[in-house]
């Protein structure tokens, strides 16, 4: 008889490849699922983290081109070369281009002075009025860069480049009814920026510490017509270069102007009585300012009113907390 040879060990490895089931497929997307969801939101704060970091770095920026031109002229800029109560004013450069040459564009600022001295009455005709100047722009608004203007009703009206910062007016509407019974033109303000104005500092007696500078708005887009708000080429007579701490940071009251957009987190109503223009962000729980003193401070919207009018004051002598 044949002997019969024995196997010891495992059987021969089987070549065929066993595929994953359709749970296990299942579980391992809802791992990278629930991954990709833990994942986003600490993205998201560090990229707000940045964008909030790099606003304050170009506030800070402005706040020392303010005092560069200060030591230059003797006087901070005008707020806008054009009173704040109605349309039709000439020459209305905002803070903004006279500070150009300290924001790093000589050039810019030498071309729109060019176009002035030719006897043209508006700058925002004049050449490169589109460029952008990213020291004016805050990364966290989705609208900024904005140089297109007009929406659909006016695609060929073009105002210039938009900036998200603007200058303290001060606590008050823009065109207030005075005890005489007579209604402001903005150019007898509280704040330190204003229609015409040329403040000093030594009129900055509530101290640089204590009054507001600058601080930044949402720029919002023209869908059925055009909005004027950190229009730095062409104000308008309508003061929205600036601001004023009247109502507190994000607030849903909405800004009045006569040229006006609104949208959710910047809301707005077209009008010529009592203009005026809040603080607002897209940063969590707040807005970025600018001291007189060249500091950067995060205001939280929830600052105690009388505090946060105060700061909008130069001169009003009012005794601040924190904030």
């Amino acid at each position: 008889m044949p002997s019969i040879q024995r196997r010891d060990g495992p059987p021969p490895p089987s070549h065929g490849r066993q595929a994953f089931t359709l749970i296990e497929l299942l579980v391992v997307i809802a791992i990278i699922g629930v991954l990709i969801g833990l994942l986003l939101p600490a993205v998201q704060k560090v990229r707000e983290a940045a964008a909030r970091l790099k606003c304050q770095n170009n506030l800070k920026q402005i706040g020392l081109a303010l005092h560069d031109y200060y030591d230059a002229n003797q006087k901070f800029p005008p707020g806008a070369n054009n009173h704040f109560d109605a349309d039709g004013e000439v020459d209305r450069r905002s803070w903004a281009l006279f500070l150009l040459p300290f924001v790093e564009q000589e050039a810019l600022y030498k071309s729109i002075e060019a176009f002035m001295a030719q006897g043209n009455p508006y700058p925002v005709y004049a050449p490169n009025n589109k460029t952008v100047i990213p020291v004016y722009m805050c990364p966290s608004d989705p609208t900024s860069p904005k140089t297109i203007t007009g929406g659909s009703s006016d695609p060929t009206n073009q105002q210039g480049f938009h900036g998200n910062y603007v200058t303290c007016a001060g606590s008050e509407f823009f065109n207030p009814v005075r005890p005489s019974g007579s209604r402001s033109r903005g150019d007898d303000l509280n704040g330190m920026f204003y229609a015409y104005s040329h403040t000093k500092i030594d009129e900055v007696t509530d101290g640089t510490s204590n009054t507001l500078m600058t601080g930044e708005v949402i720029l919002r887009p023209d869908v059925t017509g055009h909005d004027v708000l950190g229009r730095y080429y062409n104000d308008a007579g309508q003061g929205t270069v600036c601001f004023s701490t009247y109502y507190p940071p994000n607030t849903q009251v909405p800004d009045r102007h006569q040229y006006c957009q609104s949208i959710p987190r910047s809301p707005c109503t077209a009008t010529d009585t009592d203009k005026v223009v809040s603080l607002r962000s897209f940063h969590s729980g707040g807005v970025n300012v600018g001291l007189a003193d060249g500091s950067v401070r995060f205001i939280s919207d929830d600052v105690n009113p009388n505090t946060y009018k105060g700061l909008g004051s130069r001169d009003g002598g009012e005794v601040l907390g924190d904030y």
